[in-house]
């Protein structure tokens, strides 16, 4: 065979199989895991029996707490975190109170204020027996409830017997994101102002949407079906992704078409 004619010909199927695979960006939700930091100071081991470490997995949610503290905010107090996270859709925090006693209930204590690139902030109240509850849930004259389905336990275990034992868990509050801006920051508050409830935050994860190039159909009145197309042999020299392998997209469809013919 001539090799300038091979070569001309393979030229050609490459820009037809051009024609056919085009591609259209998509995305999908994924965890990125927030360290707190040198803001956390409580050892988990001091209030909990067994709590979870490392890369935790807890409602459905990867959760970084491999430095074994939380961050307890007092009276007054806050804590902020800063990064990039490109059209998220949701911020999720283990999220409890302590010395939550009854006098608090459905009282708003604090507010968890998401900040985006654009300046804009999406802020949402703490309600104490809404979506913030007492951590150990055994203690007595506490608000151990939750009515907010955005909340909800994602770990139950004991409290340590220096903490008065009992039930103790953690609660995981979902914040949901438009998915349309770029999260640069989170800010959790304790905006109470009388008594000892403090807010504990033993972990936090956001989820930014990850880019993800899918084949589209790119040819004519989206003719990528046609019986031409189907049985194109181009697929063989088209570019590939390094390390992929090029398969044929209409095997199915040929096979068949190959089957429909055959004669006895």
């Amino acid at each position: 065979m001539n090799a300038a004619i091979f070569t001309k010909s393979a030229k050609g199927l490459i820009v037809a199989s051009g024609l056919i695979a085009a591609s259209s960006v998509m995305g999908y939700a994924q965890d990125a895991p927030v360290a707190l930091g040198a803001q956390a100071t409580v050892p988990l081991s001091s209030m909990y029996v067994s709590a979870p470490t490392g890369s935790a997995s807890l409602g459905g949610h990867t959760f970084d707490l491999s430095g074994g503290n939380l961050i307890a905010l007092a009276n007054g107090q806050s804590a902020s975190f800063a990064g990039s996270w490109a059209n998220a859709t949701g911020a999720y925090l283990l999220l409890n109170s302590a010395n939550t006693y009854s006098w608090y209930d459905q009282s708003v204590v604090g507010t968890v204020t998401v900040t985006f690139s654009d300046g804009t902030t999406q802020s949402t109240d703490l309600m104490v027996g809404g979506n913030l509850r007492e951590w150990r849930t055994g203690a007595g004259f506490t608000v151990n409830t939750l009515t907010d389905p955005a909340a909800s336990t994602v770990w139950t275990g004991t409290a340590q017997t220096s903490m008065g034992g009992g039930t103790a868990v953690l609660d995981m509050l979902t914040i949901s994101l438009a998915g349309t801006k770029t999260v640069t920051g989170l800010t959790l508050a304790n905006t109470n102002s009388w008594g000892g409830l403090q807010i504990n935050l033993a972990g936090l994860t956001i989820d930014p949407v990850i880019p993800v190039t899918t084949p589209t159909c790119n040819r004519p009145g989206s003719s990528c079906n046609t019986p031409a197309a189907q049985n194109s042999q181009a697929w063989k020299w088209q570019p590939t992704v390094p390390g992929a392998v090029n398969t044929n997209p209409h095997a199915q469809n040929a096979d068949a078409a190959t089957k429909a013919h055959t004669t006895h």
